[in-house]
């Protein structure tokens, strides 16, 4: 079985403990299902046979089992970085996403209109990339010269570096950065 074929089922199993556990929940509440019947059932499947309880222990055990290893399998994924994935003749190049952040700073450094930046990177379920730039800005700039500047530089970078085209390369301009000068303050008595 692969490992997707593998999540499926977990996730199968788990729905039908949801569904079964919600069913029980309101058998109860409408009162379809009187409380003391519920707990003579269960009484009856767990007691009245020996091996009735080592069925129970078995299903409990792979219960535990199981939720460590999903435990483990969570921290394995957050452990693994995000990485965009590309095809060459000789194999795969994974490109994580943190280098991608540091190739963009290392463009966003060059332009000295920015003074503030924070690359949000995103990768698609289609596999393209999308970036978000939070950007704040000196004073007096034209910000859609700046922008497309931006993009265009972004972009070019990307693609001659490391072959990714980006999907989307969205700016949000937070901050303005206004510079007080002497002659413009006004004078203290």
């Amino acid at each position: 079985m692969s490992k997707e074929g593998f999540y499926n089922l977990i996730f199968v199993l788990f729905l039908v403990v949801i569904f079964l556990v919600a069913g029980i929940i309101l058998s109860l509440a409408f009162g379809l299902l009187p409380l003391a019947t519920l707990f003579s059932q269960m009484s009856y499947w767990f007691y009245s046979h020996f091996l009735n309880q080592i069925l129970w222990v078995i299903i409990a055990a792979l219960l535990i089992i199981l939720a460590f290893y999903l435990i483990q399998e969570k921290r394995q994924y957050q452990r693994e970085e995000l990485a965009v994935s590309q095809k060459t003749s000789f194999g795969e190049v994974k490109i994580s996403l943190n280098s991608i952040k540091h190739l963009i700073l290392k463009v966003l450094k060059e332009i000295k209109e920015i003074k503030e930046v924070r690359p949000e990177i995103n990768l698609q379920k289609t596999g393209e990339v999308k970036v978000n730039l939070h950007l704040g800005v000196e004073q007096d700039i034209k910000i859609p010269e700046l922008s497309e500047k931006i993009q265009k530089k972004i972009k070019d970078y990307l693609l001659e570096t490391s072959g990714i085209e980006l999907k989307e390369i969205n700016i949000h301009i937070d901050k303005v950065f206004y510079e007080v000068t002497e002659s413009k303050m006004p004078q203290q008595r």
